[in-house]
C-alpha cells in the first residue's frame, strides 16, 4: 500500500541517486589518467633524464613519417640548461602525435606544448639522438609567474599546486602533493639530484 506522496519521494531518491552516480562516473573519466599513471618523484625524473632545460616555446611543426603516422617537433629557446651537455641555443623535443590540418592525435598523457609558454622539460636522447619528453607529462613542468611578485613557480600533474580546473587536483591532494613548487626550488632539487 502506497501513501500520497510516498511515490514522489521514491523517484526523488532514485533521481538523486542517479546523479550521485553520474557524478562518480565522471569523476572516475577525469581521474582515470592520473589514476593510471604512477607518480615519478623529481629525483627518479632527474636520474632518468639525458637533461634537463629551461626554456620558452618558439615554434611547433607537425609532420608524418614514412609510414604515415603524425609528430611533432616542438623548438625551445633555452633560458638555461640545468643538466646534462649545452647543444646550443635551442632544443628540439620530438613526440608522436599532433595537429596536422584538420587531423588531431595525440594521447592524453602526451605533454602538451604551446607557442610561448615558458616550461621546464626532462628529456631523454633515444636511437637517433632526438629529445623526447621523459615520462610523458610528468616530464614537463608548466612555469607561472605571478604578476605583483614575479615569483616564478612549476607544475606538472604531480608536483605543484594545481590549476584550479584540473580534475587531478584530488589526487594531489590525496598524495600530499597540494603546494606550490617554485622554479628556484625545482632547479635546486634537479642540480642537488644530478651530482
Amino acid at each position: 500500500m502506497s501513501f500520497p506522496g510516498q511515490a514522489s519521494n521514491l523517484r526523488g531518491s532514485m533521481k538523486g541517486g542517479s546523479f550521485a552516480l553520474l557524478t562518480a562516473l565522471l569523476a572516475g573519466v577525469a581521474l582515470g589518467q592520473a589514476a593510471n599513471q604512477v607518480p615519478l618523484s623529481i629525483d627518479l625524473l632527474v636520474a632518468k633524464a639525458d637533461a634537463v632545460v629551461h626554456g620558452k616555446v618558439v615554434r611547433m611543426t607537425c609532420q608524418r613519417d614514412d609510414e604515415g603516422r603524425m609528430f611533432t617537433k616542438v623548438h625551445f629557446q633555452i633560458i638555461e640548461q640545468v643538466k646534462g651537455r649545452q647543444r646550443g641555443g635551442t632544443l628540439v623535443v620530438v613526440q608522436g602525435g599532433g595537429v596536422l590540418g584538420r587531423r588531431i592525435a595525440r594521447s592524453p598523457i602526451e605533454p602538451t606544448y604551446r607557442v610561448g609558454a615558458e616550461v621546464v622539460v626532462f628529456v631523454m636522447f633515444n636511437s637517433r639522438d632526438e629529445a623526447v619528453t621523459l615520462g610523458l607529462n610528468q616530464g614537463k613542468f608548466d612555469v607561472a609567474r605571478q604578476p605583483k611578485t614575479g615569483l616564478a613557480t612549476v607544475r606538472n600533474p604531480f608536483h605543484g599546486l594545481a590549476k584550479r580546473d584540473d580534475p587531478r587536483a584530488v589526487v594531489k591532494r590525496a598524495l600530499g602533493q597540494s603546494k606550490p613548487l617554485t622554479l628556484a626550488e625545482l632547479k635546486r632539487r634537479v642540480r642537488r639530484a644530478a651530482k
